[in-house]
């Protein structure tokens, strides 16, 4: 991992053909962008500039992947839709891991060879949390599917970390970021079965610094250079050894039913899974002591470091984990799910059985009737409340009631 860009030139030398500069076509007038522009030029490399949508399916990564030959070196500028874009893109050159993406199979995670990469990568985030820029793992959908793929070799040579990128992301964007890398460092502690470790100790620690930098940017809607700088080293570090010790896979089962469950409503991917967590750690803590008492060590320490970083906080959050995390997402702005129909419900139970249940390990002692009541637990919007009174329609809101 580097610290800012000023490796670029650097990691441009040597090699023959152009450095291939992959970025968001939305990121016109980003700063970090312009910022890579000027170092790739004063390399002296000859560059050619990829401008690509952010979308990431299999068909988007074949059209990308002719655009990628010949180069030296990749450079992909973009969030983790791009990032991922670009790995699958440089994964299917390879004959072999092409036939293994396309290939139909009922399992939603699919394993590929650890073989090399015609061309070095070098990510650049400009959005926080993905972790995209040091993960070896890539979600893209193929044939109705929002699949998972993993592979060593996905992980990019150099990720470079800079402010500069991520410089005006809305306020929403970075509260969105920052849960999604707490939820992935805290996750594997909520959900482990196994005794407490030095592992669970160092993601509390993360997950509560974390916590701590949200609460000031769920304040303002803004964020500083130092916050962001500081968010997107916290991200980086959920992928380091220290947190994935001792742990068993696929600990984090909530995820594999917010993939479903967002592929199917349309929704953003930290939409489904952050109302997603009040039920599932209803569910975890209800299972046994052991499971309860790991929610609440969970909650515990994200929710002392809330408060210690909002002394004046105009109300404490609840010390119930699920009614704790829910009244923080309220706190945060984070808007409530739409609540999916029974048809929906009943669509995202089939695709999560077929893909990550029914016999594999990625939702093991979760079948339909879990599922359906995880979904009947999403924290979902509510229609305002009809009632009547003295003959008059009151229609009852949130925070307060409108007479017409």
């Amino acid at each position: 991992m580097h610290r800012g860009l000023d490796a670029l030139p650097r990691l441009a030398a040597g090699g023959t053909g152009p450095v291939l500069l992959v970025h968001d076509a939305a990121l016109d007038g980003n700063p970090g962008l312009a910022a890579c522009h000027r170092l790739l030029a004063q390399s002296g490399a000859p560059v050619r500039v990829v401008p690509v949508p952010g979308a990431c399916s299999l068909d988007d990564a074949r059209a990308l992947a002719p655009r990628l030959t010949g180069g030296r070196l990749v450079v992909a500028v973009g969030g983790g839709s791009l990032l991922d874009t670009a790995k699958l893109a440089l994964a299917v050159a390879d004959p072999l891991v092409a036939r293994i993406l396309a290939a139909p199979q009922r399992s939603g995670w699919v394993l590929g060879p650890d073989r090399p990469r015609p061309v070095p990568l070098a990510a650049v985030p400009t959005t926080l949390g993905t972790a995209a820029e040091v993960s070896g793992i890539v979600s893209y959908v193929h044939q109705e599917q929002k699949r998972a793929f993993t592979s060593l070799a996905l992980q990019p040579e150099a990720a470079l970390l800079d402010a500069r990128c991520t410089e005006g992301l809305p306020g929403h964007l970075l509260v969105e970021g920052a849960l999604e890398l707490i939820l992935r460092g805290v996750g594997p502690v909520a959900g482990s079965t196994g005794p407490w470790t030095a592992a669970d100790e160092a993601a509390l620690r993360l997950g509560a610094e974390a916590a701590a930098l949200l609460s000031g940017i769920g304040a303002t809607g803004a964020a500083t250079a130092a916050e962001r700088t500081a968010l997107a080293e916290l991200s980086v570090a959920t992928q380091e050894a220290q947190l994935l010790e001792d742990r068993l896979p696929f600990t984090v089962k909530i995820w594999f039913l917010a993939n479903n469950l967002a592929h199917r409503l349309g929704l953003r991917k930290m939409t489904a899974l952050a109302n997603l967590v009040p039920g599932y750690w209803r569910h975890l803590a209800a299972r046994d002591a052991a499971g309860a008492d790991r929610v609440a060590r969970t909650w515990a320490a994200l929710r002392g470091a809330v408060l210690a970083a909002s002394p004046t906080a105009p109300a404490p959050l609840p010390a119930d984990p699920a009614e704790g995390f829910a009244a923080w997402l309220a706190l945060l702005g984070v808007a409530p799910a739409p609540a999916p129909a029974p048809a929906d419900t009943e669509a995202v139970v089939a695709s999560c059985l077929r893909m990550w249940g029914g016999g594999l390990p990625m939702l093991a002692g979760l079948g339909a009737a879990e599922l359906r009541l995880l979904l009947g637990d999403l924290r979902v919007l509510r229609p305002p409340t009809p009632a009547y009174r003295a003959g008059a329609l009151i229609t009852t809101h949130r925070g307060g009631r409108k007479t017409p």
